[in-house]
């Protein structure tokens, strides 16, 4: 009977130790894992310290590129104010601020149903023939019969280039900013500008005419009037 009731305590004794060792191989896998999630933890929290670091540079950057942009739009627009105060001057010398010199001289009546294309090419064949006074009025009539057709911005840019072709630098002037403050969605804008700016360097006004110039380096960066604007700002001292 003593017999048996040892064997049993062993055994009791023996699935004890095993249970006990089966809880610490748990309690050590419960620790591993612990740790691991602790270190994991850990490695969040500095990736999460650096984003907040690089969120914190970052804000620092467009806080500075704000105040950047504020001063290049304070340039740009003193910029502007000069270039309006010069035009303002120049339509004074010219008579009374007219827009298009010449443009009240010219209300023509006319019979009939007009066609704007034709009447359009009609004055562009007298420009291609170099009568740029009759050129001239024939756009100007154009403009005062059709003032806002496909046509109206190129026939404003037409009228510059006759002032430019003779030599009337400051007519032509005020002529390319009818096209630019006229027709502002226009496809002669860019080309308007440089002329613009040739008009001023033509007569001594070099810092007009570098303002136009990077002016339309900078709104059409990757045009052919940009790269004519890059040559005519080498050639000013």
């Amino acid at each position: 009977m003593k017999t048996k009731s040892l064997r049993l305590l062993l055994l009791a004794l023996s699935l004890l130790g095993f249970t006990a060792c089966q809880a610490l191989n748990q309690i050590n896998s419960d620790v591993t894992t612990l740790k691991s999630e602790v270190a994991n933890l850990k490695r969040d929290n500095q990736n999460l310290q650096g984003l907040r670091k690089e969120v914190a540079n970052l804000s620092v950057q467009v806080d500075e590129m704000g105040g950047s942009l504020q001063a290049l739009r304070g340039r740009v627009d003193e910029n502007q104010h000069t270039v309006d105060k010069n035009l303002k001057e120049i339509k004074t010398r010219l008579g009374g601020g007219q827009t298009s010199p010449g443009a009240t001289a010219l209300v023509t009546p006319s019979a009939g149903p007009l066609d704007s294309e034709e009447i359009y090419n009609d004055a562009y064949r007298i420009f291609k023939e170099g009568r740029y006074a009759e050129a001239r009025a024939a756009f100007l009539k154009f403009l005062q019969q059709f003032p806002q057709t496909e046509y109206s911005d190129n026939a404003q840019f037409w009228i510059g280039e006759t002032y430019l072709k003779e030599s009337k630098n400051e007519e032509a002037i005020i002529a390319f900013e009818d096209v630019v403050k006229k027709y502002p969605q226009g496809n002669k804008v860019p080309d308007a500008l440089v002329k613009q700016g040739v008009c001023f360097k033509a007569i001594g006004d070099n810092d007009n005419a570098r303002i136009i110039f990077q002016r339309v380096i900078d709104k059409y960066p990757n045009s052919s009037q940009a790269e004519m604007a890059r040559k005519e700002l080498q050639g000013i001292s």
